[in-house]
C-alpha cells in the first residue's frame, strides 16, 4: 500500500489534539471520565492475503460515518508505519503526547518484551513504539506488525483475526497481482511461515492462536463491507462504541 500524501498532515493535526489532552491529563485539577484512560482502537492480524487493509479501510469510513468524535478514525499498515517512524519529527511528536504513566508502561512493556532482538531485527522496535503511540491516542486501526502483542494491555483496544484457506487467498492474489494461482500459493505460505514465525521468536506471541482475538473472521464467505459491519456490531457489544 502506497503512503497516501495527506496522512502526514493528517497526522500532524491530530499530534496538535492529543497534545490538549495529554495537558489536561497531566494537569492537576483533571478528573478522567474513564478508569481506561484512552480511547478504543483496533488491530487487525490476518493470515497473508486475506485483505486486512482493505477491511481497515471499509472500517474507517463506517466509523467516521457513524460515529463523530474529535478527531477522525485513520488507518495504518506498515508502510505507513514505517513513513511515521523514519520522519523523526513526527516520532518525536507523537512520543510529547503520552502522559508519563503511558510513557513508563512503554518504557516497561519494550525492557521486557523487546530485549533480547538481535541487531538485526532491533528496528523493529521504533516500529513497535509508534504502534503504541498511536492506539494510546485512539481511534486507529492498525494492520500487522503484531499490534495485537504491542497493546495486548490496553484496555480500550479491540483486537481481530481475519483467515481464508489458502486457495481461496492465492486466488484473491493472483487475481490482484497478475500471477499464478501456483506462484501466489507458494509466496503465501512462505510470508504466513515468515511473519509468525518472526512474531512467535522474537516478541514472543503465538499471532494463530484464535485465543489472542476477541472474534476471527473467515473472510472466505464474507465481503469486506460485512466483516467491518461485523467488527462494529462487536466492539459495540463489548460497550467499546
Amino acid at each position: 500500500m502506497a503512503y497516501h500524501a495527506h496522512m502526514e498532515q493528517y497526522i500532524s493535526n491530530q499530534v496538535r489534539v492529543w497534545k490538549l489532552q495529554k495537558e489536561a491529563i497531566d494537569s492537576i485539577d483533571f478528573k478522567p471520565k474513564s478508569a481506561k484512560g484512552t480511547k478504543p482502537f483496533i488491530t487487525i492480524s490476518r493470515e497473508y492475503g486475506a485483505g486486512a487493509y482493505q477491511v481497515a479501510e471499509k472500517l474507517i469510513l463506517l466509523l467516521n460515518e457513524k460515529y463523530k468524535n474529535d478527531h477522525n478514525w485513520a488507518a495504518y499498515d506498515r508502510n505507513l508505519l514505517e513513513k511515521i517512524s523514519s520522519d523523526m519529527g513526527l516520532s518525536e511528536s507523537l512520543a510529547q503526547t503520552l502522559t508519563t504513566n503511558a510513557r513508563n508502561k512503554m518504557t516497561e512493556l519494550f525492557q521486557t518484551t523487546f530485549s533480547s532482538f538481535p541487531p538485526q531485527v532491533a528496528v523493529y522496535r521504533k516500529l513497535a513504539e509508534i504502534t503504541r503511540m498511536l492506539a494510546y491516542n485512539g481511534h486507529v486501526v492498525l494492520a500487522g506488525r503484531a499490534a495485537t502483542r504491542i497493546t495486548r494491555d490496553m484496555g480500550q483496544g479491540f483486537h481481530v483475526r481475519l483467515v481464508a484457506p489458502l486457495s481461496w487467498r492465492a486466488h484473491r492474489m493472483s487475481e490482484l497481482h497478475k500471477y499464478s494461482v501456483k506462484e501466489a500459493e507458494q509466496f503465501i505460505t512462505e510470508k504466513d511461515k515468515e511473519i509468525d514465525g518472526f512474531i512467535k521468536e522474537f516478541v514472543k506471541f503465538d499471532n494463530t492462536d484464535p485465543h489472542n482475538y476477541h472474534i476471527v473472521i473467515n473472510m472466505e464467505h464474507i465481503s469486506q463491507d460485512e466483516a467491518a459491519q461485523i467488527i462494529i456490531d462487536a466492539m459495540k457489544g463489548c460497550g467499546l462504541l
